[in-house]
């Protein structure tokens, strides 16, 4: 009896994981060029709008000519409808702290918001809008 209920909780998380590493690969192999823009707070403290290149690729999200220098970072997806998928992917640094990037994508648009913790405390928080790279 216990036997048949260690392989049912192992045929349970084996599917888990199956459903998300399938639901990771549907963004792999994508590109987003952003429209990134700082809020008003992080303005006053310095922050500039930029545009960067957002890549999936093998479950992970690397950014170029982003603000901040981080390595490419793990990220999750889950799917809201049929044409829409939202994604959260965290990089941090140890010079740069913590970078946290939500948003959502729908057919070849995404939207967004990255919140940005410096190693000094300090948040800046931007919003981002943009389309799949072709």
């Amino acid at each position: 009896m216990r036997k048949a209920a260690w392989l049912a909780a192992l045929a349970i998380m084996v599917s888990t994981v199956a459903v998300a590493e399938h639901e990771v690969a549907v963004l792999d192999g994508t590109s987003w060029r952003l429209h990134v823009e700082p809020d008003s707070m992080a303005k006053q403290k310095g922050a500039q709008e930029f545009k960067p290149t957002m890549t999936f690729a093998d479950g992970n999200v690397t950014l170029t000519n982003s603000k901040g220098a981080f390595d490419p970072s793990p990220y999750s997806v889950e799917k809201t409808d049929k044409k829409e998928l939202t994604f959260k992917t965290e990089q941090s640094s140890p010079t740069e702290g913590t970078s946290v990037w939500t948003g959502t994508i729908h057919e070849g648009s995404i939207e967004g918001k990255r919140v940005w913790t410096k190693v000094t405390g300090e948040v800046w928080t931007y919003t981002f809008k943009g389309e799949k790279a072709k």
